[in-house]
């Protein structure tokens, strides 16, 4: 009787605490962000999972959805138990490096700590460090310094040496400071420029499984070692055309009626270079021979017409190319008539002044941009201006001619 006078005793007692726990009343939540590749368009659905402090789901979860082509969403007043969660934010998105929208659909998540926060975004370093995130709260760390962790070792493979403070779901590519330009370099690093238009509609998949490769990796020990996904970052970086991208970014914005200041992103895309490239030229190059496009007919060599030590041509097609070092700059005045120009133009920015000639702005840095020009039958003089890393007159000039 005495046992069973007990156990009913420690049976209430256990209803009282639970219903005592049950009855703890939760946090009300109210927040906004952006998600971004380049900006996710309207119609994007936001999805938010509380997590527990183990950061498995509980179960609860709220939708939305972008109504603004910048990326912007919000959730108002949501009650969770919990102050950690996971957004995904999956809808189509805005390519810096193409000018258009994707012809796929993108998945992206951030894990967050929503105590004392309002502002929580969603981008492609968000969703590759989730999986690092989560190792280390398994390991015993908390979410804080799994996060604090994580950001440092990634931010030390992209080559950011420099302390960051900020998280990064608070980096946001429209706003003019470092840390967004980290953001934007990185996002644009990860999918690759192609003129071949049957290509396209396999790029968004081929981003999805980069990322999924990249993150994989990174989630295990804090570090990317294999090679082959660096080279394909190299490559990517390769076929690049920065002045088009900072153009398409900001022509972007200016369609939405913002006006924004993009970040320098172009140097940190020449540090990430910079400690992975198996060779750095440390000079303007202009080799004798090139192809004028390198990208989808490497094989294709022909003269030069930038060589220096030539001045004397015949009327034939030539390319027109170059390879400028990290960190600097290049544009080439081609001044004279009977000359034209065609074919794919890889790594040049062209201002084309027919018909008396044409300007080229490097876009790539370390490796080759080419073109292809012919000098026309009939024969001909020109003059070829070089300005190395932006000097107003030209580091040097030659005359050339052809018959």
């Amino acid at each position: 009787m005495k046992k069973i006078a007990i156990l009913l005793l420690l049976l209430v007692v256990g209803i009282f605490v639970s219903c005592e726990k049950d009855d703890k009343p939760p946090k009300v939540f109210s927040i906004s962000g952006k998600a971004q590749k380049g900006p996710f368009v309207t119609g994007t659905s936001v999805t938010l999972n509380e997590l527990n402090s183990g950061l498995g789901q509980t179960g609860k979860s709220f939708t939305t959805s972008i109504g603004s082509d910048d990326g912007s969403f919000r959730l108002s007043n949501i009650e969770l138990n919990s102050d950690f969660a996971l957004l995904t934010a999956n809808g189509f998105y805005f390519s810096e490096i193409y000018g258009e929208l994707s012809a796929a659909t993108l998945s992206l998540q951030a894990i967050t700590d929503l105590s004392g926060k309002e502002l929580v975004n969603i981008n492609v370093l968000t969703h590759l460090i989730k999986g690092r995130i989560e190792s280390l709260v398994s390991a015993g760390l908390s979410f804080q310094e799994a996060n604090d962790q994580a950001k440092f070792e990634f931010l030390a493979f992209l080559g950011v040496a420099e302390s960051v403070e900020t998280d990064f779901d608070n980096f946001d590519i429209s706003v003019n400071e470092d840390i967004n330009a980290v953001l934007l370099s990185f996002s644009i690093m990860l999918q690759r420029h192609t003129i071949i238009w049957n290509d396209k509609p396999a790029l968004t998949a081929e981003l999805t499984q980069l990322l999924s490769r990249l993150a994989s990796e990174f989630a295990t020990d804090g570090s990317i070692t294999d090679r082959a996904l660096i080279d394909t970052l190299l490559f990517n970086i390769s076929q690049l055309n920065l002045i088009d991208i900072r153009k398409n970014v900001e022509n972007r914005y200016a369609d939405l009626d913002q006006s924004v200041a993009i970040p320098n992103f172009e140097k940190y895309i020449a540090r990430f270079q910079g400690e992975y490239s198996e060779y750095l030229y440390a000079d303007f190059y202009y080799p004798e021979n090139a192809s004028p496009d390198p990208a989808t007919a490497p094989g294709g060599i022909i003269p030069n017409i930038l060589n220096p030590a030539v001045t004397i041509y015949q009327a034939a097609p030539y390319s027109v190319a170059a390879i400028t070092p990290l960190n600097k700059t290049l544009k080439i005045r081609v001044i004279g008539s009977n000359i034209s120009i065609g074919g794919p133009i890889c790594g040049w920015e062209l201002v084309n002044e027919y018909p008396n000639g044409f300007t080229l702005n490097s876009q790539r840095q370390n490796v080759i941009m080419s073109m292809l020009m012919h000098l026309e039958y009939g024969g001909g003089n020109a003059t070829i201006e070089y300005y190395e890393n932006n000097t107003e007159t030209p580091t040097f000039t030659k005359q050339i001619s052809w018959e």
